[in-house]
Formats: structure tokens, C-alpha cells, sequence
């Protein structure tokens, strides 16, 4: 199973942290810092998004940017942060973002964590995650929501790790099932199994074997399907793919756009 595994079916995870004056304290690895937001850090936040395979399409992951930074762009430079490692390049990323509107009594929430695929599995997530942590209560948040998903199931699993709890499990119970069938955690010990058929979606498998036709190396994709849309986007290699795609049968065609 991937790290970043879109073949499983996306459900929504929210969680929260009770008290961020607690927190498990992890010091980066030599040959790396920190760096809050500057003005112009637009560009190497997109790359790192579309690195770590969040988001396949460049033009997309600005969009998301303003769409969720430019409400408070004025303090994104104590909010937003990023990892460089000793040749100054950025490669990971986290922000604590003031909510437009509160969710309970939650004022702020985590948002578009995100490590560049070659930085992975270097002792990176759990300082970051401490990080974003003392950003938050420096901030003033002494509680914190967080949005995740299944796709995403092995950072799910390190939040709750961390200290993370789940939030409202009613909704969105079957993501839950899927993280607990993935990971077995303890604090999902209320929550009830699930078979393996109800894992995944068919269309993502369909296409993800399409797509390991195409491409010899490693790519990452994103799949939109909502509002009638057939979109699917592709990154491999430092390149941009976009295509529609077709169900025909058992099988998926897909046309260049």
C-alpha cells in the first residue's frame, strides 16, 4: 500500500487537538530548517504539492492557494511554513489557517501538509508535525481542527499517533472503517470492520491500471469525476498530463485533452 494511496474510496477525516501547550517535541534533522511564508513562495509551495503528488495539475494546486490562503494572506507569513533542507530548496509545507468560519469552537485548522515524495521516509512528518503544533500555540489556537482523508492514510494514522483524536465519527463512518482496516488503531477499537470490496473505488483501479501502461516511472494523479466532470490530471517525471476519461465495458480509454 502507497503512502498516498488514491485507489481507496475518498471519505473525509476530521480530527482535533485539545491542548497544543502538549506537545511531543521532535527536532529536525541535521541539514535542515525552517522558513515562515514570504511574499513570491507561491511557486515552490505549488512544486511541493505537485511533488509529494497531492495535487497533479499546476495551475489547479494556485487556485487552492488563494482558495484557501488569500482570507488571511496578511498573517500567512507566521501561519504558513516550510522545510529547506541545506541547499535552500523548499520541501515540505504546513499551515495553520484561520477558519472563515468557526466549526464549533474551532477558530483554526490544519491545512495542505504536504512532503515532497524523494523527502519522504527521512524523519521529516513528526517535526513537522510538532512544528505546526508550536506554530498554532504561539498563535494563540489552544485547540486545533484538522481535515484528512483515506487517500491519505498513513499521515491519518501518525495524527492520531501525535496526540490527534477523531471528530464526529457518525459522519463519515466508512472512512473511518477503511483506516482502521489499513492500520488497526487503537483509538478506532469502537469502530466496526469492513471487507476489502468496500475499500476501493473501481473507476481509480481502472484508471491507475490505465495509467501504469503509460508511464514507465512513478507518476501521481488526480481523478475529478463530481459535477459531471471526467478530468483525470497526471504528473510524472516533472511533466503535466491532462485527460477525459471513457468507461467502455470492464475497461477505461483515455483522450488526451
Amino acid at each position: 500500500m502507497k503512502n498516498l494511496e488514491k485507489t481507496l474510496l475518498y471519505h473525509e477525516l476530521s480530527m482535533t487537538y485539545s491542548d497544543t501547550s502538549k506537545i511531543q517535541k521532535y527536532d529536525l534533522p541535521s541539514g535542515y530548517h525552517y522558513e515562515f511564508y514570504r511574499p513570491g513562495d507561491e511557486e515552490e509551495w505549488v512544486e511541493i504539492q505537485m511533488e509529494s503528488g497531492s495535487i497533479c495539475n499546476s495551475k489547479k494546486a494556485l487556485e487552492y492557494f488563494h482558495a484557501f490562503f488569500d482570507y488571511f494572506k496578511v498573517e500567512l507569513d507566521k501561519r504558513c511554513f516550510f522545510i529547506v533542507n541545506d541547499n535552500y530548496e523548499k520541501i515540505a509545507t504546513a499551515t495553520i489557517s484561520l477558519l472563515e468560519n468557526n466549526e464549533d469552537e474551532y477558530e483554526a485548522t490544519v491545512d495542505w501538509v504536504a512532503i515532497k515524495s524523494e523527502y519522504q521516509g527521512k524523519g521529516l512528518s513528526r517535526p513537522l508535525i510538532s512544528k505546526l503544533l508550536e506554530v498554532a500555540n504561539n498563535l494563540g489556537h489552544d485547540k486545533l481542527m484538522l481535515h484528512t482523508q483515506t487517500h491519505t492514510w498513513l499521515a491519518a494514522k501518525l495524527y492520531l499517533d501525535f496526540g490527534f483524536e477523531p471528530y464526529n465519527m457518525t459522519n463519515g463512518s466508512e472512512g473511518w472503517q477503511i483506516l482502521k482496516k489499513l492500520t488497526n488503531h487503537p483509538k478506532l477499537k469502537n469502530i466496526s470492520s469492513i471487507s476489502n470490496d468496500k475499500m476501493f473505488s473501481k473507476l481509480a483501479l481502472l484508471i491507475d491500471e490505465k495509467l501504469s501502461t503509460m508511464f514507465e516511472k512513478d507518476y501521481s494523479y488526480s481523478i475529478w469525476y463530481k459535477n459531471g466532470r471526467n478530468d483525470v490530471y497526471v504528473y510524472c517525471d516533472g511533466k503535466e498530463y491532462e485527460y477525459k476519461y471513457y468507461e467502455k465495458q470492464e475497461a477505461i480509454e483515455l483522450e488526451v485533452i
